[in-house]
């Protein structure tokens, strides 16, 4: 369904004397579509089905995140207020290149939405040669 897959670009050009993306980040965007009130969580996963950010009864869940996605994310404030489930990712690098899935659940654990988000990060990294 081309109505739910968003493909996210981002370009990372990394000075040559510079290989820290700094404060670099991208958005994944996931808006409601479902009835707010029967939302109770919405999880974020990678293509290898790692929790990239987990939002739970009013609150992130960062103990439930994967170590690789650790103080990167984040979603907005009252977020079932606007219904904007969208994910920013800090520091993206080639790493980063994925499929995300934006999963949204009931208090029942049934899953209301769920909507795909390719991102394509491009770097330039600076190679060092070592003797």
């Amino acid at each position: 369904n081309n109505e739910t897959s968003h493909v996210v670009s981002v370009v990372l050009s990394v000075p040559q004397d510079k290989v820290d993306s700094g404060a670099e980040s991208v958005q994944l965007p996931c808006r409601a579509l479902v009835n707010l009130l029967q939302v109770s969580t919405v999880k974020w996963t990678d293509w290898e089905n790692r929790k990239v950010h987990v939002y739970q009864d009013g609150s992130d869940r960062p103990e439930e995140q994967d170590e690789f996605y650790r103080n990167r994310t984040k979603m907005k404030k009252d977020l079932l207020k606007i219904g904007d489930f969208s994910l920013t990712l800090k520091h993206p690098t080639v790493r980063d290149r994925n499929t995300f899935t934006c999963r949204v659940y009931n208090r029942e654990g049934r899953v209301l939405m769920e909507k795909d988000v390719k991102l394509w990060v491009k770097g330039q990294f600076k190679v060092f040669m070592l003797s």
